[in-house]
């Protein structure tokens, strides 16, 4: 499993603890979180990950059976606990974002096995970085098949709004 994007590393120990018998890689850009991802999984004994640095745009290995992305996004789905978001995110900022999670989902289809699973996540609720994300990449490789996306809105669910999306290529 590749857990790309994956520090601090809280989403990566749970898959741990669920995939006790699966070998795990957990990517990062940014060597100061894989630290303290490291520290986490030291933390709770988990054995079966491997966290890296490297560039979830270039990163290469041998082909993965799950790859789980959960993406740099705007953060529009945790307004209520970090309402400031709103006063530093510029249109801007979500355009270059979106190219940014266009270019992570592509190069992800370079390192995911023919019948592996692609999770993408967001905590945004912007439609652009979501759902139309996902459909621009279904429309660019036809091989893969969305099974399952899923908006939590913070006023259904009591919680942040995140996003997700489960495709089988």
């Amino acid at each position: 499993i590749l857990d790309a994007c994956g520090a601090p590393g809280t989403k990566c120990s749970q898959l741990a603890r669920r995939f006790e018998t699966s070998s795990i890689t957990m990517l990062d850009l940014h060597e100061h979180r894989v630290e303290l991802s490291k520290e986490l999984m030291e933390r709770l004994d988990i054995k079966n990950v491997t966290c890296k640095v490297g560039d979830a745009t270039t990163y290469e290995d041998e082909p993965f059976d799950a790859i789980m992305c959960d993406v740099p996004c705007s953060g529009l789905g945790v307004l209520r606990r970090k309402p400031d978001l709103r006063y530093r995110i510029s249109p801007n900022d979500l355009d270059s974002l979106q190219e940014l999670q266009a270019a992570i989902l592509e190069h992800m289809d370079t390192l995911l096995k023919p019948g592996g699973q692609l999770v993408y996540a967001t905590c945004t609720l912007n439609r652009k970085e979501n759902e139309v994300q996902i459909d621009k990449f279904l429309d660019n490789n036809p091989t893969y098949t969305l099974i399952k996306q899923q908006t939590l809105l913070p006023h259904h669910h009591n919680s942040d709004g995140f996003y997700m999306a489960l495709l089988i290529k």
